[in-house]
């Protein structure tokens, strides 16, 4: 399942130059196809209906779509909660912080 495109059915093992992208939504879709329902512009995520661009698919970096998800909220969530320890007064607060910025990540992951 994870070597297929849901919406085609192609198969990655019986075509090997098949290539599967990754969507914001963590729905995998081969490029023939994304080009095919996407390349005119804003459409439905034909899984899950999240309105998608062509250009927000993703090459997966983790064979594990889950760890793929977490690293990208984490990435999202980091851009926003940057402080780093320098800008509290205390160590303490700082952790306080942190804990913060990963239940938000958390939220998110969900």
């Amino acid at each position: 399942e994870d070597a297929q495109c849901p919406v085609c059915k192609s198969d990655k093992y019986l075509t090997p130059n098949l290539k599967l992208l990754v969507s914001p939504c963590f729905h995998k879709m081969c490029e023939s196809c994304i080009e095919r329902l996407f390349g005119s512009g804003p459409a439905p995520c034909p899984i899950c209906h999240l309105v998608l661009r062509k250009n927000q698919f993703m090459s997966q970096i983790f064979e594990d779509l889950a760890v793929e998800k977490e690293v990208r909220i984490r990435k999202r969530v980091a851009k926003v909660f940057n402080k780093r320890p320098e800008d509290f007064p205390s160590l303490r607060l700082y952790n306080d912080y942190l804990e913060e910025v990963e239940d938000i990540s958390k939220l998110y992951m969900i």
